[in-house]
């Protein structure tokens, strides 16, 4: 009777040891990209160099009042833009990030789809995406020799003759 307890006993006290050499894996962390995103500011980068006044630029809209974008740890994501005088843009679906690049696989429309570069280090507060973005924009040579009050003027004017469509990478930074 004695040696089926002090058996019985070894066994218990063994299996703890037993469990704890299985193969678990640990929860992968959370990505630093869970969480509620606001769109601070944009910049205007890499223009060509007939165009290096707008270089480095920071403009707080391009045509919108405001972005958010949620991310969650099942790898989904809803988003809000708001823009000035049209209607807001809803959208929501799976997101991927690997390496450098951030995709958006809308559950909406395949036509929302969307992939931004990451820009920099995710941060516990901040993002930096890039996409390139076709813009309407003076060269260097008309605006160096505007002022802004014969500019807004004759805007209408000055645009019709000399806008050039330029693809700018524009990145869109992020705060939590």
């Amino acid at each position: 009777m004695k040696a089926k307890l002090i058996l019985g006993l070894l066994l218990l006290g063994g299996l703890p040891l037993l469990n704890s050499c299985k193969d678990e894996k640990d929860p992968e962390p959370p990505s630093p990209l869970v969480g509620t995103w606001t769109r601070d500011v944009y910049q205007l980068t890499e223009l060509p160099a007939t165009f290096s006044n707008f270089e480095g630029l920071k403009v707080s809209s391009i045509g919108d009042d405001s972005y958010t974008i949620t991310f969650t740890n099942d790898k989904k994501y809803t988003r809000k833009i708001v823009f000035s005088g049209a209607a807001d843009f809803n959208d929501n679906g799976v997101w991927t990030h690997e390496g450098t690049t951030l995709s958006l696989d809308s559950d909406v429309d395949a036509a929302n789809d969307e992939e931004f570069g990451v820009e920099e280090d995710i941060t516990a507060n901040a993002l930096i995406l890039s996409e390139v973005i076709t813009f309407s924009l003076l060269p260097d040579a008309v605006t160096d020799t505007l002022t802004n009050g014969w500019y807004a003027a004759h805007q209408q004017e000055v645009d019709d003759q000399y806008s050039q469509d330029v693809d700018v990478k524009v990145l869109f930074l992020f705060e939590k």
